[in-house]
């Protein structure tokens, strides 16, 4: 069997990007670092593309994480942030993966850090859900609260506080990400506002039964902290909690619009485009350079005069592309300056997502541009089976439970998008899909709109939204009055 393994070296790894070929490997062995060895690394776990690796590798036998920093400029001062924090977690006693090696490659302008990998692993994230989220035992983010008070009575807080930065093996959390670590005040714990704002960071996730358990989780983190609970605490933290969320979300869709881990964003062949990186690599990516064609064969869901929508099969994906056609020149010239129908579609549905309410996947975004000006563009999401709740609610053999359970479902759909703040613009009855999953999804997001303020504007335009939902049961007058009870609650 023929060895694929490459030898890489720095200039490699600075051009690398997300389909660079594995496994590479790197030769520590030479004077200063006798009997290093070999580091092959067979998995990658994250990229910056000219800055940061992370890679799973084996090193003499051993599975290790290793961080290679790649950046010419910054290099030296990230890989010395992460020396310095590992090391100060470690000194305060705090579980974090051992530190194994650190340095730089011989003859070659890469420093690394090599990391004994936890066998086994699993991330706060992975265990909230695999329990079920909302009713996942508190217990797990209890333990972390209690973590992170251990970190703040050390004098150390990190900058950017997430649930992927606490690892559980054997039932025990270890912290990693030793770069985000602020180390200046280490030694002297930490007051109580800043711990609770980086409490509140950490808890600013959009996750279910987090709200629900914060008086018992800060019960935790003061009881480690030897503290006792204030007048206004739960009030402050919470505040806290919902501005971070804000400033999250809007970070998140504006990474969705730029190549990362999770998403590609290119100019090619005419068209900006914008593609979930789960999908890389296939049938799909490859017909992205036509759209048109893809969409060729497809099963027409709608054929109407500002847009076309199919549904199409490609790599074994049920897939929907909902094409915004050009009607005419007066149309061009208005859409040619202005965000497409398709990129609010892709912002919107990122946004939903992050805040776990339900709608199809975005998959892409195409805009064709002319001279930089948008012309027709395209949205693809995962198709979701399921009845229209326009069909579904009429339905005559449906029962009175089961509709009673979907009216809840709209409810607290509403409810939700009011607290947030977002109006949808179109509340045909054709825009909500009772999926096969049980769950409602809102669909034909490109007429959404987010109101950073919510004021008066967003009052009219939620009332229009409702105005329209009601409007859908005029001929059926016992929908209606189940709707108007709903609204009137609102």
């Amino acid at each position: 069997m023929v060895d694929s393994t490459w030898l890489a070296n720095a200039a490699a790894l600075r051009q690398a990007q997300y389909d660079m070929p594995l496994p590479f490997k790197l030769t520590l062995t030479a004077a200063q670092y006798p009997g290093a060895g070999e580091l092959v690394c067979h998995e990658l776990l994250r990229l910056i593309p000219g800055k940061r690796m992370v890679c799973a590798a084996l090193w003499e036998g051993r599975e290790v994480v290793v961080k290679l920093y790649l950046d010419r400029y910054k290099a030296g001062r990230h890989y010395q942030r992460e020396l310095n924090g590992v090391k100060a977690l470690a000194a305060a006693g705090i579980r974090t993966p051992e530190l194994l090696f650190s340095g730089r490659v011989p003859n070659e302008p890469l420093l690394l850090i090599i990391f004994a990998a936890l066998k086994p692993v699993a991330t706060l994230v992975d265990l909230w859900f695999a329990q079920g989220g909302e009713r996942s035992s508190p217990e797990l983010l209890e333990k972390v609260c209690v973590t992170i008070a251990e970190h703040h009575l050390a004098g150390l807080q990190q900058r950017d506080i997430h649930w992927s930065n606490f690892l559980f093996s054997h039932d025990q959390v270890y912290t990693i990400d030793g770069d985000a670590v602020k180390t200046k005040a280490a030694g002297r714990a930490l007051g109580r506002r800043p711990s609770l704002a980086n409490l509140a960071l950490f808890l600013a996730e959009p996750y279910p039964g987090i709200d629900e358990n914060l008086e018992r989780l800060w019960q935790s983190y003061c009881d480690r902290r030897r503290w006792s609970i204030e007048a206004g605490d739960i009030k402050l933290l919470r505040l806290l909690i919902a501005g971070h969320r804000r400033s999250k979300v809007d970070k998140f869709v504006a990474k969705s619009q730029r190549s990362c881990t999770a998403f590609i964003a290119r100019r090619q062949n005419n068209f900006y485009t914008l593609l979930d990186r789960s999908y890389q690599g296939g049938a799909l990516e490859q017909g992205l350079a036509a759209p048109d064609e893809l969409m060729d064969g497809g099963e027409i869901l709608k054929a109407g005069n500002s847009s076309t929508v199919v549904k199409i099969n490609i790599d074994g994906w049920d897939l929907v592309v909902k094409r915004y056609n050009i009607k005419n020149f007066p149309h061009a010239l208005r859409r040619c300056l202005r965000p497409s129908r398709a990129l609010v579609s892709w912002r919107m549905a990122q946004r939903l997502r992050w805040w776990r309410i339900a709608t199809p996947k975005p998959v892409a975004m195409l805009e064709k541009r002319v001279f930089g000006l948008r012309s027709t563009a395209y949205f693809i999401s995962e198709y979701v089976s399921g009845s229209l709740a326009d069909d579904y609610l009429r339905w005559p053999d449906i029962s009175v439970a089961e509709r009673n359970r979907w009216l809840s479902q709209f409810e607290l759909l509403l409810i939700r998008l009011r607290n947030l703040g977002l109006s949808h613009g179109d509340f045909k009855a054709t825009n909500f899909l009772c999926g096969s999953d049980a769950e409602l999804y809102l669909l034909d997001l490109d007429a959404m709109r987010n109101w950073s303020r919510p004021e008066s504007g967003f009052k009219v335009a939620i009332l229009r939204d409702y105005r329209r939902l009601l409007a859908n049961w005029d001929d059926a007058p016992e929908l209606k009055l189940a709707f108007q009870k709903l609204v009137a609650k609102l």
